[in-house]
């Protein structure tokens, strides 16, 4: 049987109901048969007082006289002992009484006190105390049958007991819907949420203006929401974007070799330009996968940053065999060997974006052009910097170059072997570790990037040590 949380939540609420009952009914009881027991003895002793100071010091006779002579309540009676407890004269009971004390004979019960007794199936409250009397002393006792008191307990019991199954009854039901309002904005998730497929993620809650854990849960699946959505958005712009680059090449393959297939096999200069053309889209399917499998590896398996290191050493590393490399351009270095440029990143990606970042610089400035390279330290941030004497980018298209697939120039990014993809890489690796990228450009002029990221002081350091 499938119990829901509102069933769950009322039955809880109704046990924890339950317990508050059955202690404060307890409490009640026993207070109230305290209470009512203590008030009996307090009157039957008052009762018993009265009757002692009215015959205290008469002759043996006049006391037997004047008992007999007394008419209390039906379900009570008044006695006189000797020291032997042997019963010298008592009330008579009238016909109406519903119990009756023929044969009671308490020897124990000689002396001054209340206590209960109990006589065949009769419960009684007996309160003794001994008169002296010219003949010696005896004892007069007054017996009280306590079934109406044992009744009026039972009522209060019953009363309580009643009371507390409607109360417990009701708090289930009142707990169960309380429940169900409360757990109105689940329902509505739920609902939303079956109600999303792949092809529409536009639904999201209505949550209400109020602040408690159900409008906060309400906006976190709201918020969810729009991520998925975005992933989704990602995920199908980036399989568009694929098979568009993917066309091309392609398509160039496919036409080369139906050339070859048809007639072009003779020709040996269409057989040369076919076979240097299909070589050229051959690595450029090949870079493109690379770059595909590597930005797979950003969106899925990126390590995290928590390796400490030196920003300027890992950089002067890197800038050094580039200049070893590509001795055609003019290098410029400039790091900040005084300054404190350690940051929380892995080196092996800081490297790989280094390397991309290098690389377009390179590809975009012509043989004898400037590549600058800098590191520095500016308040609490590190900043790199790769600046370089190319080519520069379309104003238009400067927004745009960190989005994946997007060249700025199609026919010059496949000129040069681009993809579309270094910069989107740099860009997520770099935020991944909380840093920033930002391009700025002027065509015929140059480009530069900077990265930045958060600097580690040796006071930092120290606290987290």
């Amino acid at each position: 049987m499938k119990l829901t949380i509102s069933w769950r939540f009322a039955a809880l609420s109704t046990l924890v109901v339950a317990i508050i009952f059955v202690l404060f009914n307890a409490f009640v009881y026993f207070q109230f048969l305290n209470v009512t027991i203590q008030n009996e003895k307090q009157v039957i002793l008052l009762n018993l007082d009265d009757e002692v100071r009215r015959i205290a010091h008469q002759p043996l006779s006049q006391v037997m006289t004047d008992i007999r002579q007394l008419v209390p309540d039906p379900h009570q009676m008044v006695r006189l002992l000797n020291q032997k407890g042997h019963v010298l004269t008592s009330t008579t009971q009238p016909a109406s009484a519903p119990w009756t004390f023929g044969g009671l004979r308490l020897e124990t019960s000689i002396g001054n006190g209340v206590m209960f007794y109990q006589y065949i199936d009769q419960r009684l409250l007996i309160a003794s105390k001994h008169v002296l009397t010219p003949q010696g002393i005896v004892t007069v006792q007054w017996l009280e049958n306590v079934e109406s008191l044992d009744h009026s307990i039972a009522f209060v019991f019953t009363l309580l007991l009643t009371g507390s199954i409607g109360g417990l009854f009701l708090a289930l039901i009142a707990s169960y819907f309380l429940a169900r309002y409360s757990l109105q904005p689940i329902r509505a998730m739920i609902a939303t949420a079956r109600a999303i497929t792949p092809g529409d993620l536009s639904n999201r809650l209505d949550v209400p203006k109020r602040q408690d854990e159900l409008t906060e849960l309400g906006h976190t699946f709201n918020d969810m929401l729009d991520r998925i959505s975005l992933a989704f958005r990602r995920e199908r712009q980036f399989i568009a974007d694929a098979s568009h680059e993917l066309r091309t090449p392609l398509s160039v393959l496919e036409g080369y070799v139906q050339l070859l297939s048809r007639w072009g096999w003779q020709d040996e200069m269409i057989r040369t330009e076919a076979v240097n053309a299909i070589e050229e889209e051959v690595k450029h399917l090949s870079a493109m996968a690379s770059q595909l499998l590597s930005l797979a590896a950003v969106d899925n398996d990126l390590p995290s940053a928590d390796e400490e290191i030196d920003l300027g050493e890992v950089a002067e590393l890197v800038a050094a065999r580039w200049v070893r490399l590509y001795p055609e351009y003019t290098w410029q270095i400039d790091i900040a060997h005084q300054e404190k440029t350690r940051i929380l990143m892995q080196e092996v990606r800081i490297q790989q974006v280094m390397r991309a970042l290098l690389d377009n610089a390179r590809k975009y400035t012509p043989k004898g052009g400037t590549i600058m390279v800098s590191v520095t330290r500016e308040g609490e941030f590190v900043h790199l910097r790769i600046r370089d004497s190319g080519v520069g980018i379309p104003n238009d298209d400067l927004p745009h170059v960190t989005e994946r697939f997007y060249r700025a120039d199609k026919a010059r990014g496949r000129q040069h072997g681009g993809v579309g993809l270094g910069l989107a890489i740099c860009k997520e690796i770099v935020e991944s570790a909380f840093g920033h990228l930002y391009v700025q450009s002027e065509e015929n002029v140059g480009t530069e990037v900077t990265v930045s990221f958060y600097g580690i002081d040796d006071e930092e350091k120290e606290a987290s040590e």
